[in-house]
């Protein structure tokens, strides 16, 4: 019997459901009084209906199939157990037996109803045999409904889904197992260890590139799988939010809520005019959030300001978040946070932020940045108390605080290093004979920048200054950015005079197309002594009208030497690798220089181009990244727009142009330098010859690489961040360019600063403690990597779509199908082979789809009617075959064991029979065949009689089980008791008396609750349930 109802929800907050009611959807409908009209019923809608929401629903009748209650008008209710969930009444009651839409037997086999009719008062029905496609006509009383029947596919289904209980069951870590990607030994070692500490306080400091980011998702992940954490809070720098939140999503399904500046800024604003009776806390709005470091820090004082204004702009930061009570705290980069002293606004942010929040990841490859003092106040954020001395602390006292895995002792799933070697080429670009109008554009621009600069030195105007410097860095890139850039100048100077203040210089910086990374502290150096002056601007116009029709002369009739010799050289590299398709990254500073580029490699090379630039949100750059991949053939970035995204599936990079500093070099083929690698990287630097860039590249790259060799360091972005400082970088290049004979000391002086750094950077790195390099082994993986998981995925799948009449295509690449609710996607369920490739949508145990599919196999009842399966292959003996769960646990752990069992006809039990027909129902697709039911009385006699063999046979598991059990409890009451004591000492720490008292008495409560009820918590509760029978015959 099938009805058409208009049905209304209760809302969550009301005790109803905490999700939408979606087709499949089983509770049970109660009309009339309690008891005499409960029937199991299926809802049929193929859109969803929200908790509180109400919507007209198509609710078929299970069982029992006739109730006399069921009249058109009624009114029912839907329960899900004691709990009403629901109220409707009844519109329309259909009268055919089946419908279009629903799933039938039909001789056996599945098969969709397409139409129902009557014809000459005979009811027909016209169905597609679900696995032939084979369209048909018959009587409607020749169909049965499937619960009637157990098929072959649902069988499978429901063995499939107690195989990975039972999989689940048997790991200690279930992130790895709930993620979308394959970790690597040293990670899962780094996830034992968080796990295993006594507190979560802790310090990730693997090398770059080793893949921190994934690490914390499996620590988050495993922690929120635990129900020990449910909102986090993820601090990151503003270039990295993007990428962390399609890092949780994509590989481990976590949705986090992105706070930048502007977000919060807008929010506090509006939230701010609500007349709202209670203060409404942007932070408590979302469990799961991203925010940028300096979107969160304290100010003390901004120009223009009242004290109110400043207090009102930290309320709604630092403190909503304090009071926002977050579980799990996750510092990116936490080197940043350390400060020069305690005093700095980071390092405060950090500090309240690690006492008020118990569970503490800190990530950074450098967080000693060679200097101990630094590294004690990072690690103070962990535990004040324990690094409360001076000087280095000793690996003892480092070890139960920091995971560190250093390059040297990654391995890959095979064993092999980790990481691919890296070559390095300098390439010095010579003008030739047909580049002479170029080279002597480079020679007039020079002298022009040089005497902008000296003016700039004498008015004291360094942005002026700074522009000079940024015309001979466009100089070196090409023509077009420097013709572009002397144009818009032109412009300006020609129009109204420059008014120069910290705004225009920034609106320079972006009307020129610099993309670059501001090598100098402008904001702490430059802006601070900036005057309003104006230079000799007449005189400039002039001179730039004259170096503007040299330079469009040039355009005119040469090609950049540049451009000539990346065109041959792109030619050189596709017979070199042997791959006419292989992939080039290229880097450019400058905007003007990128289009050029791309316009002169697609129309003169034949390349297919595209660009990644600052004008491209997150998502426009992914797509192009996309696009790269699969089909163009050069990638042309600008700095700030390749930032965080990662390019591994590339490996020659080509700098067109050289920044000041190499420390963005290093990012640039950190690109595609990182785990995932399958090539060697290769990597070109190109400078045109004789120029400033030559020279102070010589110090800079050629002999810095030399003392990092000697030291023994690896030539990493995060150690030149550590050492290197960026004025002093930028002092070289001036040097180069305006006094090339003092050009030389300068360098030496240079190179022994930095030396001296990195020897301090190395005696302070070797202090970090490292995981084992003994326990860093392929065995850590092997369980994952060679999982039957993924498979049984897939099995279930296909016998859930084929149970439920949906259809599917098995394609190259995957399965397409829809599910209900979703949209017809192609899915894989090869985890690893999709991590860089975003078509097909990966299927992992954690996906919502899989979810859906496992909630869906219900236990099996004493109501039900019993299978009965005949073994295909060979003479089996007869008896009754069952899956059982058996679940001892208390209010602090759980122990399960999915059981196999087979129970001949003479009463004995077999168990290596009843496994080897588990697996072979998993395995094998032509294993048996389903060929009816036993009537319901047998049935239930059958049951009653098996769940009592089942309890005698899995007695002394049950007693093993609660051994363990009461063992692990006393411990977690022990670690619970410390855990009190030190969030105790973390929070008295908290500066802010209201918010700390509101900790400390949340803490005092949950300690009373957690003493009060150990007692009752602690006591054991077994359950055992069964999750299929089947009734085996051998005739």
């Amino acid at each position: 019997m099938k009805i058409r109802a208009t049905l209304t929800l209760k809302a969550t907050q009301e005790g109803g459901r905490e999700k939408p009611i979606l087709s499949g959807y089983r509770p049970t409908l109660r009309a009339g009084m309690i008891g005499s009209s409960d029937c199991v019923v299926t809802i049929l809608n193929r859109t969803s209906i929200e908790p509180g929401g109400s919507g007209s629903v198509d609710i078929k009748i299970l069982h029992p199939e006739k109730v006399k209650t069921i009249k058109e008008g009624n009114a029912f209710t839907l329960t899900e157990g004691l709990k009403e969930i629901a109220n409707g009444s009844i519109s329309t009651i259909q009268t055919y037996a089946f419908a279009e839409g629903d799933i039938v037997m039909f001789n056996g086999e599945e098969a969709e109803v397409l139409e129902v009719k009557k014809v000459f008062g005979v009811e027909k029905a016209k169905i597609k045999l679900l696995k032939s496609d084979k369209i048909t006509e018959t009587k409607l009383n020749q169909l049965e409904e499937v619960t009637a029947i157990f098929s072959d596919s649902k069988i499978s289904y429901l063995a499939v889904a107690a195989k990975i209980r039972s999989e689940i069951f048997n790991q200690a870590m279930l992130a790895p197992l709930e993620s979308n990607i394959i970790p690597l030994p040293h990670q899962i070692l780094a996830l034992e260890k968080v796990m295993s500490g006594q507190y979560l306080r802790f310090l990730m400091a693997d090398e770059v590139g080793m893949g921190k980011t994934i690490e914390t998702g499996l620590v988050l992940k495993e922690l929120k799988l635990r129900g020990i954490v449910k909102r986090s809070l993820v601090i990151v720098p503003k270039s990295a939010m993007g990428q962390w939140h399609q890092e949780m999503k994509r590989h481990f399904n976590e949705t986090f809520h992105i706070y930048d500046t502007d977000y919060i800024n807008t929010i506090s604003r509006t939230f701010s005019r609500l007349d709202a009776d209670n203060e409404i806390n942007l932070f408590a709005q979302h469990n799961q959030i991203i925010v940028s470091m300096d979107a969160l820090k304290p100010l003390e004082h901004r120009q223009g300001w009242s004290k109110r204004q400043v207090e009102q702009y930290n309320k709604h930061r630092i403190q909503n978040v304090l009071e926002a009570e977050f579980d799990l705290l996750v510092i990116d980069e936490c080197h940043k946070v350390g400060g020069s002293n305690t005093q700095v606004g980071r390092h405060q942010m950090a500090s309240v932020l690690c006492n008020a929040i118990p569970n503490v990841l800190l990530l950074s490859a450098t967080p000693h940045r060679g200097k101990s003092d630094h590294f004690r106040r990072i690690l103070q954020l962990l535990d004040a108390d324990a690094f409360a001395g001076e000087g280095m602390p000793s690996i003892k006292e480092l070890e139960p605080y920091v995971v560190r895995t250093e390059k040297r002792q990654a391995i890959d799933y095979s064993g092999k290093p980790l990481f691919k070697k890296r070559h390095t080429f300098k390439i010095e670009v010579p003008y030739e004979v047909h580049h002479l109008k170029q080279r002597k554009l480079y020679e007039d621009v020079t002298e022009y920048v040089v005497t902008g600069f000296n003016m700039a030195k004498e008015t004291k105007n360094n942005s002026y200054g700074f522009v000079m410097l940024l015309f001979q860095r466009m100089m070196s890139s090409s023509t077009q950015a420097i013709l572009d850039a002397m144009q818009k100048r032109a412009e300006r100077l020609s129009g109204e005079r420059a008014n120069v203040n910290e705004e225009s210089v920034i609106n320079n910086l972006e009307e020129y197309g610099y993309e670059g990374q501001l090598e100098m502290d402008y904001e702490e150096k430059i802006f601070s002594i900036l005057e309003q002056t104006q230079g000799n601007y007449d005189t400039e116009l002039t001179h730039l009208r004259g170096l503007i029709q040299k330079a469009k002369d040039c355009l005119s009739t040469e090609t950049d030497a540049k451009v000539d010799y990346l065109l041959a050289k792109l030619l050189d590299l596709k017979k070199t690798e042997n791959n006419p398709d292989v992939k080039f990254l290229l880097f450019t500073e400058f905007t003007s220089t990128q289009f050029m580029l791309q316009k002169i490699l697609r129309e003169k090379g034949g390349y297919l181009c595209d660009a990644i630039n600052g004008s491209m949100d997150f998502d426009q750059r992914v797509d192009a990244l996309k696009q790269f991949k699969d089909t163009t053939q050069i990638l042309i970035c600008t700095d700030a727009a390749g930032e965080s995204l990662n390019m591994q599936f590339a490996h020659i990079v080509i700098n067109y142009d050289m920044p000041w500093n190499p420390m963005i070099v290093e990012q640039r083929i950190g690109r595609v330098d990182r785990i995932g690698q399958d090539h060697e990287v290769l990597a070109y630097n190109m400078m045109l010859d004789n120029s400033v860039d030559k020279r102070v590249y010589e110090v800079v790259e050629t002999k810095l690489s030399q003392i990092m060799k000697e030291l023994g360091i690896d030539k990493t972005s995060d150690v030149l961040d550590s050492t290197l400082e960026r004025d002093k970088i930028s002092k070289l290049y001036l040097t180069s360019l305006l006094d090339p004979a003092r050009f030389e000391q300068e360098g030496k002086n240079w190179l022994e600063d930095i030396k001296n750094k990195l020897r301090d950077y190395k005696i302070t790195e070797s202090a970090l403690p490292t995981l084992s390099s003994e326990d860093i082994t392929v065995d850590k993986v092997e369980a994952i990597k060679h999982s039957p998981l993924p498979k049984w995925l897939q099995t279930i799948t296909v016998n859930y779509l084929r149970t439920k009449g949906i259809m599917y295509q098995n394609l190259l690449n995957g399965l397409k199908f829809k599910f209900p609710g979703y949209k017809e996607t192609i899915y894989t369920f090869d985890i690893k082979a999709s991590v860089n490739n975003p078509i097909p949508e990966p299927i992992s145990l954690q996906h919502e789809i899989i979810q859906n599919i496992l909630k869906e196999a219900l236990p099996f009842n004493e109501g039900q009617q019993l299978p009965v399966v005949k073994i295909k292959q060979g003479r089996t003996s007869g008896g009754l075959w069952s899956l059982w769960l058996l679940e001892v646990k208390n209010n602090f752990e759980t122990k399960h064991i999915v059981q196999p069992m087979f129970t001949s006809n003479d009463g004995e039990n077999f168990p290596p029979f009843a496994q080897s027909i588990w697996d072979k129902l998993i395995q094998e697709n032509d294993f048996f065949d389903c060929i009816g039911t036993l009537p319901a009385e047998d049935s239930i006699e059958l049951f009653r009689h098996l769940s009592e063999k089942a309890e005698e046979f899995l007695l002394a598991k049950f007693e093993e089980f609660q051994k363990i059990i009461l063992h692990n409890t006393d411990k977690i009451k022990s670690d619970k008791e410390k855990s009190f004591v030190f969030q105790e000492k973390q929070l008295r720490r908290i500066g802010i008396e209201n918010i700390k008292q509101s900790r400390l008495n949340r803490l005092y409560r949950e300690k009373e609750t957690m003493e009060g009820s150990f007692h009752l918590s602690s006591q054991i509760v077994p359950s055992l349930s069964c999750l299929l029978m089947l009734n085996v015959v051998n005739e």
